[in-house]
């Protein structure tokens, strides 16, 4: 059944609330926590102010680039709640099905017996791990493939990052994503239900999985931003936030793929050191930038990128249009 179009269009205001949300007042008072412990370590370092006089000046919040974020985060949100968990379902669903569908077409449902502590943490690390590859493949294939990159493509066209810009998806890739989250989450959880029983429980946090809640937690918002951290070698095994803006970079051939872990990207040779984030610049060489081929390519012009194209346009003059009446 289809939410009050009052409370569905209002619905991005209470990401605020949401544990689930990377725009969690708790997700934005570490990235905070994290961004002041970089600025400290650099206090030495007058050119690192720079970023910090960037994030509070008005023009890096509102410009032509983030009224697109702001517009998309509204627009993906009713689609969400008004279209695709009506028409497709959720996770729950999906985990039923699965679970239904091994205990009557594969074998019945074991029933195995261990200490539920022991299930709870090894369904937890199962389905974070799990989630966190499907989300690094399909990236992967925004990134390969033609077709699917001219929906992605419309996310590297922004030119200012901020945590906003995590929203700023064509609505093809809303429903890829959502797609594959629910199938990711829901195959692994049924599963582990056909295994254990429907008393299954997540180790979670704030009702969110324990291990995303606690990476998310860890400056996942500065991603999205003008604030280069990395995290040494560390980065062998969890993507950084400069990783990510080396992701977002005009120059570094879109590599770092991966969402929390980065060790995909070293599997398959996309991994960059976020240590090379630095004077980045964002966007797109030009409006009609092919599909990425990986770190040490470059990208070649292709006309025929008209699915984010068109869209970006549209809501380029949508932006202009809420500037002028503003």
């Amino acid at each position: 059944m289809v939410e009050d179009p009052q409370s569905v269009f209002l619905e991005p205001l209470w990401y605020f609330a949401d544990p689930s949300k990377r725009l969690y007042w708790l997700h934005l008072v570490g990235s905070a926590v994290f961004a002041g412990c970089y600025f400290w370590l650099k206090r030495s370092d007058r050119t690192e102010w720079t970023a910090l006089r960037q994030v509070c000046e008005l023009r890096y919040w509102w410009n032509t680039s983030t009224r697109i974020d702001y517009a998309l985060l509204f627009f993906n949100a009713i689609l969400k709640a008004g279209l695709f968990i009506p028409l497709l379902g959720g996770q729950l669903a999906v985990a039923i099905a699965t679970a239904r569908f091994i205990h009557f077409n594969i074998a019945e449902t074991p029933y195995l017996a261990a200490w539920p502590v022991v299930v709870s943490v090894v369904f937890t690390l199962t389905a974070f791990v799990f989630d966190d590859l499907t989300r690094f493949l399909t990236h992967f294939a925004m990134h390969r493939c033609d077709f699917l990159w001219r929906f992605h493509r419309l996310h590297h066209s922004a030119t200012t990052l901020t945590p906003f810009t995590v929203f700023r998806t064509h609505p093809v890739e809303s429903l890829i994503n959502y797609l594959r989250s629910i199938l990711s989450l829901g195959m692994i959880s049924g599963i582990f239900i056909w295994m254990f029983g429907p008393q299954l429980q997540v180790w979670d946090i704030l009702g969110v999985n324990a291990l995303g809640f606690a990476l998310t937690l860890a400056g996942s918002n500065l991603r999205h931003s003008q604030i280069p951290l990395n995290f040494g070698w560390w980065e062998c095994i969890l993507v950084s936030p400069a990783q990510h803006q080396i992701h977002h970079s005009k120059n570094h051939g879109h590599g770092n793929l991966g969402s929390y872990l980065s060790v995909w990207d070293g599997l398959v040779g996309t991994r960059i050191h976020g240590g090379l984030a630095r004077a980045l610049e964002y966007g797109l060489e030009n409006a009609a930038q092919t599909v990425t081929r990986g770190p040490q390519t470059g990208q070649q012009a292709d006309s025929d990128g008209l699915g984010g194209l068109m869209v970006e346009k549209q809501l380029i003059g949508a932006s202009r249009a809420i500037k002028a009446a503003l």
